[in-house]
């Protein structure tokens, strides 16, 4: 017997044996009970690890190493990137990489240089220390923003996120084995994208719509996207915040609704603001939008920017008025405007904030401004030498230019509505000749006259758009002549270049692709259908004009006879017909007059004739 317990709990051996028992039963229902309920019950949601947070990231035409040591600048018209020592501002090497690259990304070690090539459709691989190119990762689809980072998942392995303008798609690569392990579907046209710190969403920028896709990455799931509202254009750059509480969008409205167009009525530059959470993705902050032209001053083609350490200041580089403008983001309004090189399409900052570094892409050059204590005159740093022929660099700088002889008040260039020589999928109401879509120029030399009304029988008549449409001063001395008349080639060596360069924009193969036995169908019945009698091929037009039975003649005051369009290209040139009445390529099939082929064709013939239109021009 043990000995007794002080008070009134004293008792006996045998007691304590049962006592001991009947909780042992007790335990062992509790635990058949619970067992029971578990294994009826829905498994739970795995939790997220929480991940370690870094600074958010941008694909940027200058990017940044980790540790601050390196930048790696893009230089398109040379193919190469440059590696610059961000703290001697000594110039490492220039290395070359593939066609038209557009965005770089250092890997989270910071030992290589990810480079997205926009023309030849792979990412190549820097080594840092070595200067030495990879074999490049082929991803087609013209790439265009880059970012790089760890796996949100528990492997937590490097990766690379890309976005493939042309497909639609965001692409993942595993950075060990150098392979695509999946792509995500998203809206037309990717851009920009940014990493968040914890790295568990991508935001996704849409070249024309101005929208944001936000991506999960534990589920690489597409979010419900968000407009930055209905006129916003050419989007192909986000910033986030230090904090990731904000996304800043470098844009052009595009003001194609309104019907009495001016010069500053067109397009405005602005940056749009979306406040970010994890539960709802993204939404617009319409108070906080930045309009440049009052918070600044009139500027051009608003393409990079970079958000300061403390998260008050905003940087903004204008690539078509060359300067940046500096944004106090309490007032929305600038504190300074820097002016830098031709061109400026990517910025960032030293990790201390003390520096801030612009590439200006059609110069060559790195402008680098100490901004403590105080904005001071840049150093400048050549970063490569463009190889183009100088008649053909002259022109590419007065096409992508806002300054006077081009534009009133910096506010319109010609890459405005003909972003790197495309166009900007709107339909201008404002023309004095009718509702007009903006025409791609990619191979317009070729196709003369120019214009849907066929007005301009030259290239050089591009003077006639930048004194009368853009309000510029002109490249010609004294009066133009009509469009019609007497030719303007010869009268001013600028224009000639400005012509030169426009005749130098050749139609990119088409990405697209499609079974060789669905073009042959194509093919068969684009001629059955008699659609070669008016695009007929190489060039896919006849060159004539045509009564095209096609718009409303009050809205035509010049009728409706129109310049056959090339079909080269026609996959990236939505809307279609000269007022933008067929949204897609399938609608031009299904329209009135001699395009309503559609309405007799069996489903699998439209199929394959949209196919071979879209395959053009394949590959040579």
């Amino acid at each position: 017997m043990f000995p007794p317990l002080p008070g009134r709990f004293t008792f006996t051996f045998p007691l304590l044996s049962i006592a001991i028992r009947l909780l042992s039963f007790v335990l062992r229902l509790s635990t058949s009970v619970l067992l029971a309920a578990c294994l009826s019950a829905p498994a739970p949601t795995p939790l997220r690890p929480r991940l370690p947070r870094r600074a958010p990231a941008s694909s940027t035409a200058l990017a940044l190493s980790p540790d601050g040591s390196r930048l790696a600048a893009v230089n398109p018209d040379s193919d190469s990137i440059t590696l610059v020592d961000a703290r001697s501002l000594a110039v490492l090497a220039e290395v070359k990489v593939g066609d038209d690259p557009r965005t770089a990304a250092f890997t989270p070690d910071g030992a290589r240089v990810l480079v997205a090539n926009h023309g030849s459709g792979t990412i190549s691989t820097v080594d840092v220390i070595a200067a030495r190119l990879a074999p490049d990762i082929e991803v087609g689809g013209q790439p265009y923003g880059i970012v790089a980072g760890h796996s949100a998942g528990p492997e937590q392995a490097d990766r690379a996120y890309v976005s493939l303008s042309a497909l639609g798609r965001v692409a993942v690569i595993d950075l060990a084995t150098r392979a695509v392990i999946r792509t995500i579907e998203t809206e037309p046209f990717p851009a920009g994208l940014a990493l968040t710190g914890d790295e568990s969403t991508l935001y996704v920028t849409h070249l024309y719509s101005g929208r944001v896709t936000p991506i999960d990455l534990f589920t690489f799931t597409p979010k419900q996207a968000v407009s930055t509202g209905a006129d916003s254009n050419l989007s192909q750059f986000v910033a986030l915040s230090p904090d990731g509480s904000r996304a800043y969008l470098p844009q052009t409205r595009s003001n194609s609704d309104n019907p009495t167009l001016a010069y500053n009525t067109t397009v405005f530059p602005v940056v749009n603001v979306l406040a970010l959470t994890q539960a709802a993705g993204a939404s617009l902050l319409t108070d906080e939008r930045i309009d440049l032209a009052t918070a600044d001053q009139p500027v051009n083609l608003p393409f990079a920017a970079v958000v300061s350490l403390d998260g008050q200041t905003l940087y903004v580089a204008n690539a078509g008025s060359d300067d940046v403008s500096v944004i106090d983001l309490a007032t929305g309004h600038a504190v300074a405007h820097l002016v830098v090189g031709r061109n400026p399409r990517g910025l960032a900052l030293s990790l201390d904030g003390a520096r801030l570094f612009v590439n200006n892409t059609l110069d060559g050059t790195l402008s680098v401004f100490n901004l403590t204590p105080s904005l001071d005159h840049p150093i400048t740093l050549s970063l490569t030498t463009i190889p183009l022929a100088p008649q053909d660099l002259l022109g590419k700088r007065l096409f992508h230019s806002a300054l006077p002889r081009m534009s009133a008040d910096h506010w319109l260039s010609c890459a405005s509505c003909h972003f790197d020589g495309g166009h900007d999928a709107r339909t201008w109401l404002g023309f004095p000749d009718g509702p007009r879509n903006t025409p791609a120029l990619f191979g317009a030399a070729r196709t003369p006259p120019f214009h849907w009304s066929g007005d301009l029988d030259e290239l050089q008549d591009v003077e006639l758009t930048i004194r009368d449409i853009q309000h510029g001063d002109g490249l010609i001395p004294g009066d133009a002549f009509d469009s019609l008349g007497p030719p303007h080639a010869g009268r001013s060596a600028e224009l000639d270049a400005l012509a030169a360069y426009l005749a130098s924009l050749d139609t990119p193969p088409s990405p697209l692709t499609y079974p060789a036995e669905t073009l042959e169908r194509g093919e068969r019945a684009f001629r059955r259908w008699s659609c070669a009698a008016c695009h007929a091929p190489p060039l896919y037009t006849d060159l004539r004009s045509r009564e095209s039975g096609i718009g409303n003649p009050a809205l035509n005051p010049r009728g409706t006879r129109m310049d056959t369009p090339s079909l080269l290209g026609a996959w990236a040139t939505a809307p279609y017909f000269h007022d933008g009445s067929a949204p897609t390529l399938r609608d031009t099939l299904f329209s009135t007059g001699f395009h309503s082929m559609g309405f007799a064709m069996d489903r699998q013939e439209v199929e394959d004739l949209l196919a071979f239109m879209q395959a053009l021009p394949g590959k040579p």
